[in-house]
């Protein structure tokens, strides 16, 4: 705990970056699970961080792998957790492709900042660098379009199920039923966003507020807009923003 509030103090002091942290403001903020077409080719998530000193991605994991029992796989950027060489800048957004290749379909997501890459039969893009899977099934992540869910964490357990105190941002949408269970709705954001038409994305409204109290909360209906602020399929779904609630934060300071 000393040395994580340490590093805490010295991204207040510097503004340089420690490894991503639990407390982090980092988030998920877009969606596209249910593309048109081939949809492996065109799915994409988008990461935003949402505070205000860079955070640094080294060794976190990404997975909608639900349980230790499902056959899908987690995810791991390059490096170590706690080391500082891949980082994201206050208000920057990340773009992560399933593949970073042409679909046939918009969006292009050729020109994606990262991809998922597995050793099998692949679709990868050279030039985008590769998010690789480290456990679980030799595919790449397969977000269902009846219902679904994905989460970022630190990296520390790199295996499903992910630890919940090593969770850093998750969203789950549609509403999954046995045997498909998704396990971190127990700890963090539960309750499911609501699904969208085949062509839309989900994405947080307003951009980048995470209140810490459900998926339902702070997800709607939007464009597909990768790398771009989010658009709201209907505006006035788009709750007047709040006061931030930072308690799940302060809570995962101190998770056992």
């Amino acid at each position: 705990m000393r040395l994580t509030i340490a590093c805490a103090l010295v991204l207040v002091a510097a503004a340089t970056a420690c490894g991503l942290e639990v407390w982090n403001s980092l988030v998920i903020n877009e969606v596209y699970y249910y593309p048109p077409g081939e949809d492996m080719h065109n799915e994409y998530l988008e990461l935003l961080n949402a505070g205000g000193t860079p955070v640094s991605l080294d060794g976190a994991v990404i997975t909608d792998e639900g349980d230790s029992g499902m056959p899908e796989g987690v995810f791991r950027f390059p490096g170590r957790p706690g080391g500082h060489s891949i980082l994201l800048g206050a208000g920057e957004v990340l773009l992560i492709a399933v593949d970073a290749v042409w679909g046939g379909i918009e969006p292009d997501l050729t020109t994606a900042d990262w991809e998922f890459w597995h050793p099998g039969d692949d679709h990868d893009n050279p030039d985008v660098p590769n998010i690789v899977l480290t456990s679980g099934s030799d595919a790449d992540p397969a977000f269902a379009n009846s219902g679904d869910g994905i989460l970022i964490a630190t990296g520390e357990d790199s295996t499903a199920a992910i630890d919940c105190r090593t969770v850093v941002d998750g969203v789950n949408w549609g509403g999954v039923a046995d045997p498909v269970p998704i396990s971190w709705l127990d700890c963090f954001d539960p309750a499911f966003a609501d699904p969208c038409p085949q062509g839309n994305t989900i994405g947080r409204c307003p951009e980048g507020v995470d209140h810490d109290v459900s998926s339902a909360h702070d997800w709607v209906m939007s464009f597909p807009t990768p790398g771009e602020p989010n658009i709201p399929s209907y505006p006035s779904d788009c709750a007047t923003p709040v006061e931030h609630l930072s308690w799940g934060r302060l809570k995962a300071l101190y998770r056992p």
